[in-house]
């Protein structure tokens, strides 16, 4: 994939992750607060209906109701923070999705391209393992996406991977690279299809690919320095 892209993407998530950090885990803050709030007047209650032969016997009932307590703020916190982590990836998948359409373009033409030479390679060295008898060329570079995508942006993504590549693949290659007259579902992205493989470029699988790789430091981003963790 572009490094370029993803970096922006990156830059994108955890930027906006501790943009909305504060404010959710203040609301969580305040949930927590009620909720000590409630306990302590819960614990205040039986001390008062106790009789002092059986306030002894109380103590365990309040501590329950502080341990429940705890947990409860354990788990009204965990949720807060995967509602957050949950927000800052769907925002920053919102934003790319509604990149204007020269930086839109430029992104899957980045995307696409580093797919392309990452195939062109790949094929290259197959064909000097197994032999240029044994090794059948790729016929076709297809570059599939979804049908709005297709009408808006198809020509400009195929001459801008063309322009990206020149002189850094050859010039046969590029001739083989094609706009494919089928689309697919996708929300946005593309596949790059050569032959009986696909190089899946699209955002669904991007983001999901990024989750993977940053969700722990989104965490940390978010909740680490916030003595959070």
């Amino acid at each position: 994939m572009a490094t370029n892209g993803l970096n922006k993407i990156t830059e994108r998530i955890l930027s906006e992750a501790r943009q909305e950090a504060d404010r959710i885990l203040a609301s969580a803050e305040a949930d927590c607060q009620k909720l000590r709030a409630d306990y302590a007047a819960q614990a205040e209650k039986i001390r008062k209906t106790l009789s002092d032969e059986t306030e002894r016997k109380s103590e365990d009932a309040i501590a329950r109701a502080k341990s429940a307590a705890a947990m409860q703020k354990r788990n009204i916190i965990g949720q807060k923070r995967s509602d957050l982590i949950d927000g800052v990836f769907s925002d920053a998948f919102t934003g790319v999705k509604n990149l204007s359409p020269e930086k839109y373009t430029d992104l899957l033409v980045g995307l696409l391209s580093a797919a392309l030479l990452e195939a062109v390679t790949t094929e290259q060295k197959n064909r000097a393992l197994y032999g240029e008898e044994d090794y059948e060329p790729v016929a076709a570079y297809e570059v599939i996406l979804n049908k709005n995508d297709r009408e808006q942006y198809g020509k400009d993504i195929l001459d801008g991977i063309r322009r990206k590549l020149m002189g850094k693949i050859a010039g046969e290659t590029l001739n083989k690279l094609q706009l494919s007259s089928q689309t697919v579902n996708i929300a946005g992205g593309g596949i790059l299809h050569m032959g009986d493989i696909e190089s899946n470029c699209s955002l669904e699988m991007i983001f999901s690919q990024l989750r993977r790789e940053l969700e722990t430091e989104v965490s940390r981003a978010l909740f680490s320095a916030r003595g959070q963790s």
